[in-house]
């Protein structure tokens, strides 16, 4: 049994979340726990499937003893597949054998309910509806539609963490009986309709990063996906990454992100999918985007990206208290993208979080901000300063000498190197989502740009959610106006000349109108 390599990236994570977190509290109870997955042949022959394969994604990257348990024949083939994927997530972990080990909580996707002393949560789905019980099993329907199969592990997922770590996330409790579609996101919603042949019309995913990773595990199970996708990232699959990466393998690590999601989109064989291993703002296609799906990391990216002037975006984030999705135009009365990202008050810029992280607040004039800028790599005596300065050893940190600085934020802080140095001592002040946090805006974002295609325009502009706090309750979504100060670029009569210039002809149909 062991906790898989990149652990400290999830304890990372954890430690944002849970009151009065110490790194070997968290280490030993994960390690004392055993998480049951039970299943039966109709789980595995309905959405039940898909709900299965999210939920080892998810399950496996945290604890490292899980115990498969298949009722019926064909539950038994699914059960081997569903362990090799375990393995291939977290190459140390434990699959412990039926009765080898008391189970300390079961997950439980189908139409059974297995007798065992432990807490159990029953998942399940009917299309876009997610299920979810603490107390009688959901079962799963047998359509063709994945998205609330996989809301309904993210959901599951969620539960197990919060009742495991219930005394350290104040006001956390486990859900109710929770039906959730998230075709309209409305409290009590059951809108549930059918997929219909979908065709993307020349999209771009920017980003395939968490959210990334969710929205392309939703995408390719869309049933006969047609159309044009152009998916971009400039960066490689990393270590880090995998404690939310679902789709990410060990064997995936220094894999470029284009590469990875290409893999798992291939099967949707009437998509035409291009790929850009490079960063979003240097593609010479830039400014012909015009529907694009937004999952990048910082504000002003996606101020950035509002920028070009697309015809009709859709982002996804993840932050500190809620997920969520939104949609934009640029004219008109509601709020463009960049609207939502115009600070309110006086906010740290990048230059100063990364210089108050690496302990050179008094180098950020001089320092952090061209090397940020200019891209130039850290020497070695810049590193055994920043060491000096963190007080820690500069051995762990030598691996980022002559790469960016911006590399050396991702991978010591970001990536918990110094976390782990620290044993935690040092608070991070970093974004660094559970799995099921970001696996949950990755397929809320692909189901935008799903019902965005069908023509299923939303009256809101924004839909969020927390999934440390009960569902679908906690669900707000929002019409949100445009900057009401009038400092975003779309109440620009410049900005708003360049845009109806680009766009002469209006689009028919769908969200974004002009």
């Amino acid at each position: 049994m062991a906790l898989a390599k990149y652990f400290v990236r999830a304890a990372t994570a954890a430690s944002q979340i849970l009151q009065g977190f110490d790194p070997k509290d968290f280490e030993d109870l994960l390690n004392d726990l055993v998480i049951g997955i039970a299943f039966d042949e109709q789980a595995c022959a309905t959405e039940g499937r898909a709900s299965l394969d999210l939920l080892v994604r998810l399950v496996a990257r945290l604890y490292p003893t899980i115990c498969l348990l298949p009722s019926g024949e064909e539950a038994k083939k699914v059960a081997k597949n569903l362990a090799s994927l375990a393995r291939s997530i977290n190459e140390d972990i434990t699959i412990a054998r039926r009765g080898s080990s008391a189970l300390s909580h079961c997950l439980v996707v189908g139409s059974i309910n297995p007798e065992i002393s432990c807490p159990k949560f029953f998942l399940g789905s009917d299309g876009w509806i997610a299920k979810f019980s603490p107390e009688e099993p959901v079962g799963s329907a047998g359509s063709n539609n994945a998205f609330g199969a996989g809301a309904a592990a993210c959901i599951a997922a969620s539960n197990l963490f919060r009742h495991i770590f219930r005394d350290q996330i104040p006001g956390a409790t486990v859900d109710k009986a929770v039906t959730f579609s998230l075709f309209d996101y409305a409290p009590g919603s059951r809108a549930n309709p059918p997929l219909s042949e979908t065709a993307l019309d020349d999209l771009f995913l920017l980003g395939l990063g968490a959210i990334g990773n969710g929205a392309v595990w939703a995408l390719s199970r869309v049933p006969h996906l047609q159309g044009h996708l152009q998916v971009v990232d400039g960066e490689q699959v990393d270590q880090g990454n995998l404690q939310r990466y679902v789709l990410a393998l060990e064997r995936d690590i220094g894999q470029s992100k284009v590469k990875l999601a290409w893999r798992y989109l291939k099967a949707q064989r009437n998509l035409t999918i291009d790929g850009h291993s490079a960063r979003w703002q240097t593609l010479p296609i830039i400014r012909s985007m015009q529907h694009v799906a937004v999952a990048l990391d910082t504000a002003a990216d996606r101020i950035a990206v509002q920028g070009t002037l697309p015809r009709w975006t859709i982002n996804s984030w993840t932050q500190r208290g809620d997920l969520g999705v939104s949609h934009h135009g640029f004219e008109g009365e509601m709020a463009c993208l960049a609207c939502l990202y115009i600070p309110n008050a006086t906010v740290p810029d990048e230059d100063q979080v990364i210089a108050e992280a690496l302990g050179l607040e008094d180098r950020k004039i001089d320092i952090v901000r061209p090397m940020r800028h200019n891209g130039a790599p850290v020497s070695e005596e810049l590193m055994r300063d920043i060491a000096s300065r963190l007080t820690v050893p500069v051995e762990p940190l030598l691996q980022f000498v002559d790469q960016p600085l911006r590399n050396l934020y991702q991978g010591a802080i970001c990536g918990g190197v110094v976390f782990e140095l620290t044993a935690g001592s040092k608070p991070v002040r970093v974004e660094v989502p559970m799995a099921f946090q970001s696996a949950m805006a990755g397929i809320m974002l692909a189901g935008e740009i799903i019902k965005h295609a069908a023509g299923n325009a939303p009256d809101w502009t924004t839909a969020k959610l927390n999934l440390l706090r009960n569902i679908p309750s906690d669900v707000v979504t929002e019409r949100r106006k445009k900057d009401r100060l009038g400092r975003c670029i779309c109440q620009d009569e410049d900005y708003l000349d360049v845009y109806r210039a680009k766009y002469q002809a209006p689009e028919v149909g769908g969200f974004g109108k002009t």
